[in-house]
């Protein structure tokens, strides 16, 4: 493991099979040592095979997610669960389901709620009164998001509805099913709450993600790139990614 100046954690992986294997172990220790957890867990293709480790050992009796509470980490504005283009369902069909997570212990972000702003503030009140979260996942989006926390994304922002960029839709329309138009809005949790959470992993792997993730560990921390700002929690940040992910960090040597 090489350990970030900033006091984070890096640890570097020769494949992805490998680096999901390692976010699976920092999954499962969390579990063992608090079965009540509250967790986030990201929506794409980096966390898969991560998926496909947890589901395994949960199959085996490996690790038992019977207590733990999933708190949602964004979704579209206005598209319910039912949609295919949701992202909790797809949470649903590509993980929940899998490990036994059970309707009362997911929390869904109020998307079609009449008062978007009175209700993300109490999806944020449901996260405080849960104790925060004790672990929060998270995938680097492209242009440097985390969540839907987009660029322009302050280090003390809360759970929110979101204007999506361009880029963001971009990457979206790859998974988009349907005629219907992506939405131009999302909800997520804020930067600011993440960075309260009592551990955060940063899995990132593939080379296209090289430039973003030296921008994210190397640069100074900005609003441009809301994945620097999980820097700031410090001893309690582990990035995992693999070697074409780490390629462009110049402090990196790995073995």
């Amino acid at each position: 493991m090489i350990t970030g100046t900033e006091n984070w954690n890096l640890a570097i992986f020769r494949d992805s099979l490998a680096a999901s294997e390692a976010a699976a172990d920092v999954v499962t220790s969390v579990i063992h040592d608090n079965p009540y957890a509250a967790i986030s867990f990201p929506t794409g293709s980096t966390p898969l095979g991560m998926f496909d480790v947890l589901a395994a050992r949960a199959a085996r009796g490996e690790i038992d997610f019977s207590n733990v509470t999933v708190f949602c980490l964004d979704e579209y504005i206005g598209v319910t669960v039912e949609d295919p283009n949701s992202l909790t369902r797809w949470l649903w069909d590509a993980l929940l389901t899998r490990i036994g997570i059970t309707p009362d212990r997911l929390h869904t972000l109020p998307v079609i709620a009449n008062d978007p702003v009175a209700a993300a503030t109490e999806y944020e009140e449901a996260i405080t009164a849960r104790g925060g979260l004790d672990l929060a996942i998270l995938g680097l989006g492209p242009n440097g998001h985390v969540g839907y926390n987009e660029p322009g994304s302050s280090a003390d922002s809360r759970t929110r509805e979101i204007a999506l960029t361009p880029e963001s839709l971009t990457q979206a329309s790859a998974y988009w099913e349907g005629a219907v138009a992506i939405p131009g809005q999302a909800m997520t949790i804020g930067v600011g709450t993440l960075l309260e959470s009592k551990q955060i992993l940063l899995l990132v792997t593939g080379d296209a993600k090289a430039g973003i993730l030296r921008r994210a560990l190397e640069e100074p921390m900005s609003a441009d790139v809301p994945a620097s700002w999980l820097r700031i929690a410090g001893p309690r940040l582990s990035v995992i990614a693999d070697e074409a992910a780490a390629s462009n960090l110049s402090a990196v040597h790995p073995g």
